[in-house]
């Protein structure tokens, strides 16, 4: 079965995407954002984030996962859906490095 994309460069959300979504919120939106309750599409400069908690954020998740996710690609778009499948891809062997529009 081919992958599908959508206009974001990712392929469409897999059996991870929910897992690695909620791991995302509970483990590491949540102790570099605390008490921030955000939206998976909130972009997170407006939802109060700074440029250093956004690293803070991808460096935690590559922690986590054990993964190397480029927050190049993450700033592109700073959302916890893109991070989420920023994630996603490298643990199904991908670049990490999305396409964001």
């Amino acid at each position: 079965m081919t992958a599908l994309h959508d206009p974001t460069g990712f392929h469409e959300p897999t059996g991870l995407h929910e897992p690695v979504a909620a791991i995302l919120r509970d483990e590491v939106l949540a102790a570099v954002l605390p008490g921030l309750d955000v939206q998976p599409t909130a972009n997170l400069f407006e939802s109060g984030a700074d440029s250093l908690a956004l690293i803070r954020l991808v460096n935690r998740a590559n922690r986590v996962f054990e993964v190397e996710v480029d927050a190049v690609a993450f700033f592109q778009q700073p959302t916890s859906d893109v991070l989420t499948r920023l994630v996603v891809d490298q643990l199904q062997g991908g670049t990490g490095q999305g396409a964001p529009q």
